[in-house]
């Protein structure tokens, strides 16, 4: 392969995948427009609906935090009635988040800011890209 196409390759690529980033950031913009939420509080509740839970550590390392900053995070959402926290039985200093039933309606609510079709259409194409990513990874 000559210089010139790995080149144009690497422009397209880095292009592309900004591309994705950006149209990724404005539908989450969207989900968290007229929320009282911030952006990473709503990720949150997406990530704990999507695990069924979560430990403190795992929400860390997912937003590249200190526990500290979990636990600020889920304060508010706990004061919310949109979390709590469980304590594991085999050893009670691990701490696992779950959405409440409130918390459970709250993400439904986010999503009920589209309609059906565009849901549906939402849902198709995002299957797409991530079908089409896992050929290449």
């Amino acid at each position: 392969m000559s210089e010139n196409v790995q080149t144009h390759n690497i422009e397209i690529i880095m292009k592309e995948m900004l591309e994705i980033q950006h149209k990724s950031k404005m539908f989450v913009n969207l989900l968290s427009e007229g929320e009282s939420l911030s952006q990473n509080q709503l990720i949150l509740l997406l990530q704990l609906r999507i695990n069924g839970g979560m430990k403190a550590t795992e929400i860390a390392d997912f937003f590249n935090v200190t526990p500290g900053a979990v636990t600020s995070m889920c304060d508010k959402l706990e004061a919310l009635n949109l979390i709590h926290r469980i304590r594991e039985n085999e050893d009670r200093r691990v701490v696992k988040l779950m959405l409440t039933s409130v918390g459970e309606g709250k993400v439904q609510d986010l999503f009920m800011k589209f309609s059906h079709e565009k849901l549906t259409d939402i849902a198709e194409v995002l299957q797409n890209v991530n079908k089409l990513m896992g050929t290449i990874f």
